[in-house]
C-alpha cells in the first residue's frame, strides 16, 4: 500500500459519521405540499381537503420549478413532459363546463412530473430522503387505520366541513366524491355483506391500489436498517394490515403484492441470497393456515366465485374504451364517458390507467406515459444500495397495476417513488465513486457523499 493510500484510509476512518436528521412528521415551508397527502392526510381528511391536496405538488412545485431557471430536468422524464404538453389536446373534445375537472386531472399528472424534478433538485440536507420515506409509510399506516375503521363504521357517510362550507357547490358529484367522509364500500358478498375499506379515496379499488404502492415504503421505513423496537412495531403493523387487506376482497391488491414479493425473491435468489425465499415459503404456509383455520378463507373463496360479474362489466368497459380510442386515436376523448350497463355502472375510461390514457388522451398519450413508466422501471432496476430496492419495487407495483387500476390520484405517489429512486441511484453512484477513489488513494477528487450499504 502506498503512503498516500494509507493516509487516505486513515482520514476516512477518522472522519466523523454524518449526523442523521431526526425523524419527524411535521411539515415545513419546503415540504408542506407533500405533507398534506402523506403524513398529514388524517388532518386533511378531517377537514375534507384530502381530495384537493393531491393538486398541490403540481401547482406549488411547478411554480418553484418555473421560478428557478437552474432546475435540472432528468432526461428520463422527457416522455412525461411531452405527455403533459399533449394532454390539453383532449380538451378540444369537451365542453367548457368540463374545464375544472379536466384541469384537476391534468394537475395530478403534473404533480407526478414535478415531484420527480423537485426531489432530484432538492438537497439531502434540506429534505432528507428518510423523511420522505417515513411520510409515505405514514400514509400506509393511515390507510390501514382507515381499513379498521371501515369494519366498525361500514355504512358511515357524511359531508365534510369543506363540502358544508361550499354550500350548493359541495353537492356537485365530483366534489362530493373527493371531499366527503366515507370509510367503506359496503357490498354484498355471497350470502352476506362485507365492508371494503375505501377512505380516504371513496372507492375500495383506490384504497387497495394505494396500499399496494406504499407497502415497499412502509417496509423500508419500519423494517430496514432500524432499531429492534421499530422493527417489532413494524411487524405488528404488518400483521394488523392482514385483516383490512383480505376483507377488502381487492384482487388487484393481492396480485400486485404477490407479484412484487415473487419478483423481489427471484432477484435476490439470482444473487445468491435466499433469505427472502425462506420468508416467501413461511408466508405461503401462514396464508394457507389462515385460510383453513379462520373465516378469511371463506371470504376469499366467495370473492373469487362472485368475481364473474365484475369481470363481465370490466370487459364491457375495456371494449368500449378501445372503440372510443379508435374513434379519436390522437387527441382522445378528453374524459371518461358515462355508461348504462346497469345502475351505477362505472364510466368508460376507468378501471385501469391503460384504458384511461387510451380513451381520454389517445394512443399517443398512452405511448408517452407508458414509455416513461417503463423507462423509470428499467433505470431503477439495478439498485446500487439496499435502500434503492424499495422505491424500485413501488415502480414495479405501479406497472403491474396499470391494466386494472386507474391510479388517479395515485400517479402523484408514483412521481414520489421515481424521485426517491433517482436520489437513491445518485447516492449509490456517489458512494461507489468514493469507494473507488479511496482504493486509488484519491479521496480528494471524489464526490463527498454519505456512504451507503451495497445491495
Amino acid at each position: 500500500m502506498t503512503a498516500a493510500g494509507a493516509a487516505v484510509r486513515a482520514r476516512v476512518r477518522a472522519a466523523p459519521s454524518p449526523v442523521r436528521p431526526p425523524r419527524t412528521l411535521r411539515p415545513d415551508r419546503t415540504t408542506w405540499p407533500i405533507w398534506g397527502f402523506t403524513a398529514g392526510l388524517p388532518l386533511t381528511f378531517l377537514a375534507g381537503l384530502h381530495g384537493f391536496w393531491w393538486c398541490m405538488p403540481g401547482v406549488v412545485f411547478g411554480a418553484r420549478i418555473i421560478r428557478k431557471p437552474t432546475t435540472t430536468i432528468p432526461r428520463s422524464t422527457f416522455p412525461l413532459l411531452v405527455f403533459l404538453c399533449w394532454v390539453p389536446l383532449g380538451f378540444s373534445m369537451l365542453g367548457i363546463g368540463n374545464l375544472p375537472i379536466f384541469l384537476y386531472r391534468w394537475s395530478l399528472f403534473a404533480g407526478c412530473f414535478t415531484c420527480v424534478v423537485w426531489l432530484t433538485n432538492t438537497s439531502e440536507e434540506s429534505v432528507p430522503t428518510e423523511r420522505v420515506v417515513d411520510w409515505m409509510a405514514a400514509l400506509w399506516v393511515a390507510l390501514i387505520a382507515f381499513g379498521w375503521i371501515a369494519q366498525v363504521l361500514p355504512t358511515f357517510h357524511s359531508k365534510s366541513p369543506l363540502t358544508m362550507l361550499l354550500g350548493p357547490a359541495g353537492g356537485i358529484d365530483y366534489i362530493a366524491r373527493i371531499s366527503n367522509w366515507k370509510f367503506a364500500d359496503y357490498q354484498a358478498l355471497g350470502a352476506g355483506r362485507i365492508a371494503r375499506a375505501a377512505a380516504p379515496f371513496g372507492a375500495a379499488n383506490s384504497w387497495g391500489s394505494a396500499v399496494g404502492i406504499l407497502t415497499p415504503f412502509f417496509i423500508r421505513s419500519w423494517m430496514v436498517g432500524t432499531g429492534r423496537r421499530r422493527k417489532r412495531a413494524g411487524a405488528l403493523l404488518l400483521a394488523a394490515a392482514a385483516i383490512p387487506i383480505i376483507t377488502s376482497v381487492n384482487r388487484g391488491l393481492w396480485i400486485s403484492l404477490s407479484l412484487a414479493f415473487v419478483y423481489f425473491t427471484a432477484r435476490k435468489a439470482l444473487r445468491g441470497r435466499f433469505a427472502p425465499s425462506v420468508l416467501l415459503a413461511i408466508a405461503m404456509v401462514g396464508v394457507a393456515v389462515a385460510f383453513v383455520a379462520t373465516p378469511l378463507g371463506t371470504i376469499v373463496q366467495e370473492r373469487l366465485i362472485t368475481a364473474e360479474d365484475s369481470n363481465q362489466s370490466r370487459a364491457h368497459i375495456y371494449e368500449d374504451a378501445w372503440q372510443g380510442a379508435l374513434e379519436s386515436p390522437l387527441a382522445g376523448n378528453g374524459a371518461p364517458r358515462p355508461t348504462h350497463y346497469y345502475k351505477g355502472s362505472p364510466p368508460v375510461g376507468t378501471h385501469g390507467l391503460i384504458w384511461y390514457l387510451m380513451f381520454c388522451h389517445g394512443f399517443v398519450g398512452l405511448a408517452l406515459f407508458v414509455t416513461w413508466m417503463f423507462t423509470e422501471l428499467v433505470r431503477s432496476g439495478s439498485p446500487p444500495t439496499t435502500d434503492a430496492w424499495w422505491s424500485h419495487l413501488t415502480i414495479f407495483i405501479c406497472v403491474v397495476q396499470i391494466p386494472f387500476y386507474g391510479l388517479i390520484p395515485h400517479v402523484v405517489l408514483l412521481g414520489m417513488a421515481v424521485g426517491v429512486a433517482h436520489r437513491d441511484l445518485e447516492r449509490g453512484r456517489a458512494a461507489q465513486r468514493r469507494a473507488a477513489a479511496v482504493r486509488l488513494g484519491r479521496l480528494g477528487e471524489a464526490d463527498s457523499g454519505p456512504a451507503t450499504v451495497p445491495a
